[in-house]
């Protein structure tokens, strides 16, 4: 049920951002850096993906090269429900602008499954280390409703770096094979740094721009899963 759910959202927010003329292409990787939050669902997704591929190996590696990379501090509705109580939180420096390792000459290797911090990015001029992505500002607030979307959907679960997330989740018995191979130091440490993602708080939009985010949330809520529409599951009903 939660894979429906998000591969719904996901392809929602596809269709309701393509109207922007993006300049990015394949091989554009200026955005893909190790600054990337997943919740577990996204994480699951992406490590079926990579069994299935027979890419375990190459997962391993990759976790067991990709070095210090920065845990974010607290979670997207976790910041959204301090900024709604008029409260200040100290998100501290998260920019980490080492390249993503899951590239390879510039390629995503999982992009079918990427998850929705890399879906949500994009430019409308070409971009560069040295020259920064072009986006309408309505755009960011409405991924950032989808992010505490995902992370309603997620909730109780872990969220964080990608790179905790993904061996976090091997815990699992789907995935226990891979955990044995990898250690159980990455994987404890991994566990450690990740954070619980929590329900959603309220949407963070302002009076500028609810008007044109408010019909993509509410076309997200309106769609049906075996029968049932998206808010009543994220609601319990």
């Amino acid at each position: 049920m939660k894979n429906k759910i998000l591969l719904t959202i996901y392809k929602i927010f596809e269709e309701w951002g393509g109207v922007i003329d993006a300049a990015c292409r394949k091989g554009c990787s200026s955005c893909c850096t190790q600054n990337v939050t997943i919740t577990a669902q996204e994480g699951v997704e992406i490590l079926r993906y990579i069994v299935d591929q027979e890419m375990s190996k190459w997962l391993l590696e990759k976790l067991q090269s990709s070095g210090d990379h920065q845990a974010p501090t607290t979670t997207t509705n976790d910041f959204a429900a301090a900024c709604l109580e008029g409260k200040n939180l100290d998100q501290g420096d998260q920019q980490n602008f080492a390249a993503c390792p899951f590239l390879n000459n510039n390629i995503c290797r999982i992009y079918p499954v990427r998850p929705f911090s890399c879906r949500l990015f994009l430019s409308t001029t070409p971009c560069s280390p040295s020259q920064p992505a072009l986006v309408p500002d309505y755009y960011f607030e409405a991924a950032t409703a989808i992010s505490q979307l995902l992370e309603h959907l997620g909730q109780k679960k872990y969220w964080g770096n990608m790179l905790d997330v993904l061996p976090a989740l091997l815990d699992s018995s789907e995935f226990k094979e891979i955990e044995g191979r990898l250690g159980p130091i990455i994987t404890r440490k991994a566990r450690l740094q990740t954070l619980t993602a929590s329900p959603l708080p309220g949407f963070l939009l302002s009076e500028e721009y609810a008007p044109k985010i408010s019909p993509l949330i509410e076309s997200i809520f309106l769609a049906e899963i075996d029968g049932k529409s998206i808010e009543d599951i994220l609601n319990g009903k």
